[in-house]
């Protein structure tokens, strides 16, 4: 009981510090809110019995002297002057420590809120000016922000886990779902077959003499064969329902997982007003903060990865960005300068941003410090201003109690890393700057694509994948010492992905290979990969504090397949990638020219399926051309035929429905192979598909590129 009770306590501290300094900040700017001090006085008194119940002697006496102070204040007997508010705000810090050292099981008698007592008892008898110096408030802590949920954290990454492994069932179910359909496909092409060739065997046996017990043994094969069907049907469908049934209870548990986790950007800005009081009483500054964007939902995760980089953030923009007030009168600025901070969804993506109206960057000092460190300067300004986000990088020639250490945008960088985010800088001269961190609303899952390396699935966020190429060796060009290929937004890098994550192995290639190009920051690489194999929304789980994980590293998902994919940074492996120059890609020498490859035309609206298919259609030996629905794709075979069609079904103009019976109905194509492949996998699509003449029917959800190359050849025989 007084260990819950104790528990209890402390984030009821916690909450209470919170409310304190907030209502210190108000009454700061206006000492005559009288019910700013009514608030005051009620965190005192409520601590005060709250610490006599868990049994906290050191906070209780504290708590009693502040009570005092803060009841003089209200009734008018003290004026509070700066000196109060020093004492006041160093009573806050003092609390805060308290309650840090009894989350870690730390004796408190000795802690600095006991030194303060007496201050707080004088502080209640005394002019401020007779007052003495209270201890330096300790700077506001990132980590003291609370992430308080209903549910302890812990227990929520287990539900989180648990309900990863239950998105594993449900592809397999699925999965054996989609087998039954390919028996139920099997069985209705061995009856269409017996329609056709049944009448002849029938007359041959006839011819033959056949006994009567032969023919009721096949009239009794052809029921049994329609019993069958019809048993395959029947569960086929309620499989089929069985599996939606499932999967929707799967996406109900995990948006209810995720809701849980999920806390207001605001909830990360908690201490950034204490934090930019602080820096600016230290540096003699006038500072206003503001918060927009305050209700944006974020993961947990992200939301406690955020707070240090918005603490440094924030930290420097007072520091290094907001001029003195001389300074700004001078520049016909207002005295009190401005920081902002803001978080938007910006697609799929949150930026949240710190800016402030102070003078901006100096470029010129940045490229003395990049001079004197013995490093290039770039032509580029802005990439001399990224040098900023270096270790050790500072532009301060003296080292103060705040800055000139040169960690601070390493560390914002570093934070922003560990999130899967970007960092970037922009300003304006005389006018400001703005840092603005982009970043996934959620580490909990994320929509991938999945890629295959030396046998290895390894997966990319697809908010960071531009397109998916398929490369020719002879279009490598060389540039500056790295190969690059030409695109739409002009030339890439090109580096294999395999260089980049030893141990993995890098094959050579004698033809055309696939690659991801990656974006993240503004900057852009092209990654050859073996395979692309798909695309799809994946639970990530982390890979456990007690290893040593690779920066490049950010987590791992497990298939539904069973196999293990590593989801890799694409931060870090563009930067790794423009920094080796000449990991180009191995190419052998061209095989010599063999026989005519068979022609597939590959038809989908998605150009993530499109490419996928065609690529791997390609690395099995055939010639691929894409269309971009049903219409472009009637159009291509008139001009240029084909061999076999693989279509989706949903598409603008002309659906793949609409396409097949098009080719059916054509004297030139009656007999062309086509592969409906198509995210519609109800029995009542499957049976449409085959009724207007496709020879195949595959569900995306259960995409397998054997089974395409398989069938294609089959087809192709």
């Amino acid at each position: 009981m007084a260990a819950r009770l104790l528990a209890t306590f402390v984030g009821e501290l916690e909450e209470q510090v919170g409310v304190m300094n907030a209502d210190l900040l108000a009454l700061e700017a206006v000492p005559a809110d009288a019910e700013r001090l009514k608030s005051l006085f009620r965190v005192a008194h409520t601590l005060k019995g709250a610490a006599r119940a868990a049994g906290v002697p050191v906070v209780e006496d504290a708590c009693h002297e502040l009570e005092g102070l803060l009841a003089q204040a209200r009734d008018g007997k003290v004026a509070l002057e700066r000196a109060h508010f020093t004492l006041l705000f160093a009573a806050a810090d003092a609390l805060a420590d308290a309650g840090r050292r009894l989350k870690d099981g730390v004796d408190v008698a000795t802690s600095p809120l006991a030194a303060l007592r007496a201050d707080l008892k004088r502080g209640r008898m005394e002019e401020a000016s007779a007052l003495p110096p209270a201890p330096a408030a300790a700077p506001a802590s990132a980590g003291e922000a609370r992430s308080e949920v209903r549910v302890r954290p812990e227990k929520l990454d287990a539900l989180l886990a648990a309900n990863g492994q239950l998105a594993v069932t449900v592809e397999r179910v699925a999965g054996l779902v989609r087998e039954i359909g390919a028996l139920h496909d099997f069985a209705a092409q061995w009856a269409s077959a017996w329609r056709r060739t049944g009448p002849r065997v029938r007359l041959a046996l006839e011819r033959a003499g056949a006994s009567a017990p032969v023919h009721q043994w096949i009239g009794e094969c052809e029921e049994n064969i329609r019993r069958f069907t019809r048993s395959v049907v029947a569960l086929e469908a309620q499989g089929a329902a069985a599996a939606r049934a499932l999967a929707q209870a799967s996406d109900d548990v995990a948006d209810r997982v995720r809701r849980l986790r999920m806390l207001p950007f605001v909830e990360a800005c908690e201490t950034l007003p204490r934090v930019a009081r602080d820096v600016a009483a230290a540096g003699g500054k006038d500072v206003r903060l503001t918060i927009a964007g305050g209700d944006v939902e974020m993961d947990r995760a992200v939301l406690d990865g955020l707070r240090d980089a918005l603490v440094q953030l924030v930290r420097n923009a007072v520091d290094h960005g907001i001029e003195p007030r001389a300074a700004r009168s001078a520049a016909g600025k207002p005295v009190a300068g401005t920081v902002g901070l803001s978080a938007s969804l910006k697609g799929d993506r949150i930026a949240v941003t710190v800016s402030d109206d102070g003078v901006g960057l100096n470029v010129a000092a940045i490229g003395e410090q990049l001079v004197r460190r013995g490093l290039p300067v770039p032509e580029d300004e802005h990439q001399v201003a990224r040098a900023l986000f270096e270790s050790g990088f500072s532009t301060r020639n003296e080292t103060t109690a705040i800055s000139g250490r040169g960690v601070g945008l390493d560390i914002v960088r570093a934070a922003a890393l560990r999130i899967r985010g970007t960092v970037d800088v922009a300003w304006q001269a005389g006018h400001g700057t703005t840092f603005t961190i982009e970043c996934p609303p959620t580490l909990a899952s994320v929509r991938a694509v999945l890629v295959a390396v030396d046998a290895q699935v390894l997966a990319f966020p697809t908010t960071n994948v531009e397109r998916l190429i398929r490369v020719r060796p002879e279009d490598v060009r060389h540039a500056e010492g790295r190969d690059v290929v030409t695109t739409s937004d002009g030339p890439v890098p090109l580096v294999a992905l395999a260089r980049l994550l030893p141990p993995l192995a890098q094959k050579s290639v004698a033809g055309p290979f696939a690659a991801a190009v990656l974006t993240a920051g503004g900057r852009r690489l092209a990654v050859a990969v073996d395979e692309l194999l798909a695309e799809q929304d994946v639970v990530l789980r982390p890979l456990g504090h007690d290893r040593v994980v690779p920066a490049s590293v950010s987590g791992a998902a497990t298939l539904g397949s069973g196999r293990v994919a590593v989801i890799l940074n694409p931060a870090v492996i563009i930067a790794a990638g423009l920094g080796a120059a000449g990991s180009g890609v191995a190419t052998a020498p061209a095989a010599p020219a063999g026989p005519r490859k068979p022609h597939v035309l590959v038809v989908d609206d998605s150009i993530t399926t499109r490419t996928l298919e065609q690529s791997i259609l390609e690395a099995a030996g055939y010639e691929v051309r894409a269309a971009v629905d049903g219409d472009d794709a009637w159009r291509q075979l008139q001009e240029h035929g084909a061999d076999l069609v693989v279509a989706d079904i949903e598409m603008p103009r002309m659906d793949g429905f609409a396409l097949t019976e098009a080719i059916r109905g054509s004297k030139r194509f009656k007999d062309l192979p086509v592969v409906l492949v198509t995210a519609l996998e109800k029995p009542e699509y499957r049976a449409r598909g085959l009724a207007v003449g496709a020879d195949v029917f595959i569900g995306k959800s259960g995409f397998d590129q054997q089974n395409l190359i398989d069938t294609v050849r089959e087809l192709l025989e």
